[in-house]
């Protein structure tokens, strides 16, 4: 048996089957040569140059098309849809044997995917620190060819701002009928003021910013975990001996309280314009801007008092 015999048999076979299937009158379908489409499903009631029953104008014949796209189909795929859905009962075809499904789009250029992308990962951008040269990205894409239906719109699947470095952003091209997402490299160069140590400086010693040298750095190039701010040195001291010519690092930075447990204190009180000072005991230790418990050695009160430098606190009423 040659092929098309074997085609005219199977067509013969699903037709029979079709008929105990559905009791639905003669119906015709008319297939076009080729059919433009501005979705990406195709549907029987899209496929056919005229009416066709209710209970099948919705049956998809396509789904997921691509813009700019086409994919074939021939009666014999139609009518298999129809037999598995039990709705080919009746069936006439008539019109063009295949026929050409078009999803009409437009391409998505590199130019403008790139533009969009950059507009929405500027967004994640964090400022820059104050005195430091402004943070700019690079921008990696893949080689996608990419079509959209109508308007297009980048999102962008993040929450939290960029860091210094290499970061991996997955981003999505919406259209009014899809999505599509792929992954972009985006190097963030962010610049810290970093501090080297002028000389060695002991273990537990109280930093303060005249003990190094600081110079601007793009954070990119610089191992993670770095001290980016003169800021970070105040109220603190060093958790290890720093020699000369070392970078300051967070690791390296310990809180040191200014008032101890124990410490008798002034204790400056401020009520309305008027202010007096007596003399307190800390009963914890403190850092500078920290409230601490202080208890009054002239009445015996205790109050909770900010420290407002070495050996004194204050505390409004």
């Amino acid at each position: 048996m040659d092929r098309k015999l074997k085609c005219l048999a199977l067509t013969l076979i699903l037709m029979a089957s079709a008929g105990s299937v559905c009791a639905a009158g003669n119906w015709n379908l008319t297939l076009p040569d080729t059919l433009v489409l501005d979705h990406d499903v195709a549907t029987l009631g899209d496929l056919s140059r005229g009416p066709v029953p209710a209970n099948v104008q919705d049956l998809v014949i396509r789904a997921g098309l691509k813009p700019n796209g086409v994919v074939t189909v021939s009666r014999r795929d139609i009518l298999r849809r129809l037999v598995t859905a039990g709705l080919a009962g009746g069936v006439r075809f008539a019109g063009s044997e295949r026929c050409h499904l078009v999803f009409s789009g437009t391409e998505v250029t590199p130019e403008n995917l790139h533009r969009e992308v950059t507009r929405q990962i500027q967004l994640f951008v964090p400022p820059a620190y104050p005195g430091a040269p402004d943070s700019w990205f690079e921008l990696d894409l893949p080689p996608v060819r990419l079509a959209a239906a109508g308007n297009w719109k980048i999102e962008c699947e993040r929450k939290e701002l960029l860091a210094p470095g290499r970061n991996l952003v997955r981003v999505t091209v919406v259209d009014q009928n899809r999505e599509e997402s792929f992954p972009v490299t985006v190097t963030l160069h962010q610049f810290g003021e970093v501090g080297r140590a002028i000389s060695d400086i002991p273990r537990d010693r109280p930093l303060e910013e005249n003990m190094f040298d600081w110079e601007w750095r793009d954070l990119a190039d610089q191992k993670r975990g770095l001290s980016i701010t003169r800021a970070s040195t105040h109220g603190a001291s060093s958790t290890r001996k720093l020699k000369a010519g070392a970078f300051l690092r967070e690791a390296d930075l310990k809180i040191t309280p200014i008032v101890v447990a124990g410490d008798r204190v002034e204790l400056q009180i401020s009520r309305g314009q008027v202010a007096v000072t007596v003399r307190a005991i800390a009963r914890q230790s403190g850092c500078l801007g920290q409230t601490i418990p202080v208890r009054s050695e002239v009445t015996g009160r205790l109050v909770n008092a900010r420290v407002a430098g070495p050996g004194i606190v204050e505390w409004r009423n």
